[in-house]
């Protein structure tokens, strides 16, 4: 009777040590896998962050206090950066779905096979590089870290990784802002407090001969509307000269709180184009868009209808 219940304690005290064993092998790894920044750098020293995918990529630096498209030197917006690189920040490691080398090409993390790479830089040296992969589930996609060959599961869809220059830089770029005075092909128009009168300093036919009409003040404010609010498409190769056969070209001239600027707006094979002159490249529009500007391009589009 002794021995089988020193045998039994010897069995209580054994299944002790191995359940003992096994929780301290879970802590461990539980310890090892613990969440932690996918890359631990300082983000506030980010100068300069390069975006690839399987086609091409783009380059974006800090100048001064502002982002820029490095080749156009387009600015971009300061949210749209904040949120990019605070998404990036904000990935953690936590269980790796692989581990091996041998698994990278499969996932599409490897340095010749990926979806999308991003490499983040201060003073032209490299902070880190991550490698975006195949998806496993919504808005999630695989990453690796360049000198890590773990690679782990992250709440962040390549679709918001954009490598494409469209999707940066700012829509509203050339939009005016706070319109005082608006001159056109016929007409030069001022802001009086909140109406628009004609400007008695600029040529019109107007001018002194009020019997052929008065302005429609909700035309011109949607003509201002239309140039405040204006919102370009994308960046074009196009550059008009006198063997295109170009539909309607016109331009107007605009004050604002910021400068003076002229607009020039372009129809040209069913394609609709803008250009402002602190700017060497024109601009895609949408059709309406264009269409809304062109409707106040003369005098006789922004009179009162004739009953």
């Amino acid at each position: 009777m002794r021995q089988l219940r020193f045998w039994l304690i010897s069995l209580f005290f054994i299944q002790l040590l191995i359940a003992g064993g096994l929780f301290w092998g879970n802590y461990i790894s539980t310890l090892k896998n613990k969440p932690a920044q996918l890359l631990n750098i300082n983000w506030a020293n980010i100068d300069k962050f390069t975006v690839e995918d399987t086609v091409g990529g783009i380059t974006i630096i800090k100048s001064d206090d502002s982002w820029l498209l490095s080749n156009q030197q387009l600015p971009i917006s300061d949210a749209d950066i904040n949120k990019f690189l605070y998404n990036l920040m904000t990935l953690k490691t936590g269980w790796p779905i692989a581990t091996l080398r041998s698994s990278h090409e499969r996932f599409k993390v490897s340095e010749n096979k990926f979806i999308r790479r991003v490499e983040l830089f201060s003073e032209n040296k490299s902070l880190g590089k991550l490698l975006f992969g195949t998806s496993i589930g919504l808005r999630q996609s695989n990453v690796r870290a360049v000198n890590d060959d773990n690679i782990y599961n992250a709440k962040l869809d390549t679709l918001d990784i954009s490598a494409n220059i469209e999707d940066w830089f700012d829509k509203s770029l050339i939009s005016a802002n706070d319109i005082n005075q608006i001159k056109g092909r016929d007409y030069s128009l001022k802001r009086i407090g909140a109406t628009w009168q004609l400007d008695q300093s600029g040529p019109t036919i107007l001018l002194g001969k009020q019997t052929l009409g008065r302005l429609d003040q909700s035309k011109v404010s949607n003509l201002e509307l239309a140039l405040t609010n204006l919102k370009i498409l994308k960046i074009s190769s196009f550059k008009p000269n006198l063997q295109d056969n170009i539909s309607e070209n016109f331009k107007l001239y605009v004050v604002d709180d910021i400068g003076e600027w002229t607009y020039t707006f372009v129809k040209h094979d069913r394609k609709y184009y803008v250009n402002r002159n602190d700017r060497e490249r024109y601009f895609t529009l949408k059709e309406d868009v264009y269409e809304s500007i062109a409707a106040a391009a003369t005098q006789s589009k922004l009179l009162v209808d004739s009953p």
